[in-house]
């Protein structure tokens, strides 16, 4: 499935699939993370799996990711994204995408996302990339610790994001542009999906 809201990467990305697999998969799309958890809701277990833009119109940066693997541990995630930032690279990875890939359309990034798609496919994956140490733990907590059908809107989830960037609600507010009662309500609607009663343990949830 390719999550990107821009039509003309989706495009680019079915087209490289169907050239390279033919007609081994079907390539599902959604706009937005928010339409990615309505089609997974319904249809998680015929997804092989995801491949992820980290720049959405209802999330940025690795909120998406985050609260993909909280949900539905089990299922790779490829990160497909503009960013060249080796730290934000670093940080994907450690969260447990199976890859990272920049839109850069070079041979290199092309072949080397479509080794990892054939890697993910026949599930050689799972050793080459099964995090060991204390990454597999914290991975284990997490899934055990959050509720799997937790659902939040676009709003929340973007609350959720700069949440987890350590805004406070007026931060929050001034970002957004929302009223600081409005935020402290979103805020507390996140609490309650994730079963946490302060900020400090939201973000241990996604630590």
């Amino acid at each position: 499935m390719s999550i990107d809201d821009h039509e003309l990467v989706r495009l680019g990305l079915r087209q490289v699939i169907v050239q390279r697999f033919g007609e081994r998969f079907e390539v599902a799309e959604a706009r937005s993370l928010e339409e990615a958890l309505q089609f997974l809701s319904a249809r998680a277990n015929t997804v092989l799996l995801l491949l992820l833009d980290l720049h959405l119109g209802d999330t940025r940066g690795l909120a998406g990711l985050k609260l993909l693997r909280q949900r539905y541990p089990h299922l790779p995630i490829v990160v497909v994204s503009g960013t060249h930032d080796g730290r934000v690279r670093e940080e994907a990875l450690a969260l447990g995408a199976q890859g990272y890939f920049c839109k850069t359309g070079d041979a290199g990034g092309l072949s080397g996302l479509v080794d990892t798609i054939e890697r993910i496919s026949t599930g050689t994956h799972a050793a080459d990339q099964t995090p060991q140490g204390p990454m597999a733990q914290n991975t284990t907590a997490r899934s055990q610790t959050v509720k799997p059908g937790v659902r939040l809107t676009n709003r929340e989830i973007q609350l959720l994001e700069l949440v987890l960037n350590g805004l406070d609600n007026q931060a929050i507010a001034a970002e957004t542009g929302l009223a600081l009662g409005s935020v402290k309500n979103g805020v507390s609607s996140i609490f309650l999906a994730f079963n946490v009663r302060s900020r400090a343990a939201l973000m241990r949830l996604f630590a």
